[in-house]
């Protein structure tokens, strides 16, 4: 689906401009873990752009995802079965349906700490009836996944390249 894919491509730009936007409007002196409540306490313009940065790059994911997955259920060979699909296919295949599961619950978590710093708002602030572990839980529940969303992929192409070079 080209369309979704380019949609996912610009979006992504559209992201990490903001991300590196970041960087000379203060950056984040947060810490990459954009732990609260201190990223909701920094007045930086660094860490809203950073934020929003990380939202749409997230919608990217989601939408890349979307793309391979529907690609992958949809649009395989006449006469190829899931079971018959190379290694390449199934680690993309768990990659986006890890990416569908964890990407989103960052994206609130990313919303819920913009709507604090912007909008008085007390998800994470705990002298408005917020809790900050909350932050930390939807965090690692992005950030398990996260570790096998990088190496699956590589794994896949591991499994397509060892067999070419080995004559097999």
């Amino acid at each position: 689906f080209p369309r979704v894919n380019a949609l996912s491509f610009w979006v992504f730009l559209g992201g990490a401009f903001l991300v590196e936007m970041s960087f000379l409007f203060g950056g984040s002196p947060t810490g990459w873990t954009l732990y609260a409540p201190l990223s909701t306490r920094t007045p930086e313009t660094g860490v809203d752009l950073l934020v929003m940065g990380l939202v749409l790059t997230g919608i990217s994911s989601i939408l890349g995802s979307i793309n391979f997955l529907t690609t992958i259920f949809k649009l395989r060979a006449p006469g190829l079965s899931l079971l018959r699909m190379p290694m390449f296919c199934w680690g993309q295949l768990v990659t986006s349906v890890l990416l569908l599961f964890s990407i989103p619950v960052v994206t609130a978590g990313l919303v819920m700490i913009f709507i604090d710093r912007n909008y008085g708002g007390g998800f994470f602030e705990p002298a408005l009836g917020g809790n900050p572990i909350l932050w930390q839980h939807v965090f690692w529940f992005f950030g398990h996944p996260e570790v096998y969303i990088l190496i699956l992929p590589a794994f896949g192409i591991i499994s397509e390249i060892v067999p070419v070079f080995s004559r097999k």
